[in-house]
């Protein structure tokens, strides 16, 4: 049985696979470690991403025998547009070489929506032509209500991208809005491009897209197996 782990900012999903395919997976694995169950002592391999030097250590302090994915300069045909590869966050490598992996030879747009809100291409020859972060959802609103003084609304959102009629769908429509504007500008950019959409607030943002994409909620952890299996 094998490990894979997907450690952001803010959690560390997992999944537990054997031969047969996906065993278990959730959302938090510092959960799992707590509650100590049986199949925890039955793993024999531990593949991780990580991005985040706290979760990192945490992470080799619970085993030991964890191996950690790092950023390549080239696999399976995708290459790095970066000039120094180990700068791109290996969560960024793994989604897009998940992708590759999977449907070589096509052009794509990978988008993460987590914390921060990564998109990046790659043409038909598998290169990576380039990227963008920017903040993800809810940092964005916390950094609009934040500095705003008369601008409210809840945690909660309001889905949607139509013009609001009330502070809260103002707030909300317009974060969204501009973002799925964003991703569907590039896609335009390139027609022939498959779009997969991941991260935490993916399943949100491709509700709000007008043409359909691939979500794949576990995307990172998919590129962990092309990034460790020959």
């Amino acid at each position: 049985m094998r490990l894979e782990l997907d450690a952001g900012n803010t959690r560390i999903k997992w999944r537990v696979c054997d031969h047969r395919g996906i065993f278990q997976s959730g959302a938090n694995m510092k959960d799992v470690v707590a509650s100590k169950p049986v199949w925890l002592d039955l793993i024999e391999d531990i593949w991780v991403s990580s991005v985040h030097d706290e979760q990192t250590a945490w992470i080799a302090k619970q085993f030991p025998s964890a191996v950690f994915a790092s950023t390549d300069v080239s696999k399976n045909g995708l290459s790095n547009s970066y000039s120094d590869a180990h700068k791109m966050g290996v969560d960024r490598w793994l989604a897009m070489l998940a992708a590759w992996t999977r449907e070589p030879d096509r052009p794509h747009v990978v988008v993460d929506a987590g914390t921060a809100i990564t998109l990046d291409l790659i043409d038909e020859f598998g290169r990576h032509v380039g990227g963008y972060i920017c903040p993800g959802l809810n940092l964005m609103k916390t950094s609009l209500l934040g500095s705003t003084s008369k601008v409210f609304a809840d945690d909660e959102w309001l889905l949607g991208r139509a013009p609001g009629n009330v502070t809260q769908q103002c707030v909300d429509h317009g974060i969204q809005d501009m973002v799925a504007c964003w991703i569907e500008r590039h896609r335009e950019l390139q027609p022939n491009a498959v779009t997969w959409v991941t991260g935490g607030d993916g399943e949100k943002l491709v509700t709000l897209l007008n043409a359909p994409v691939v979500y794949e909620p576990d995307l990172v952890l998919d590129g962990l197996s092309a990034s460790f299996q020959k």
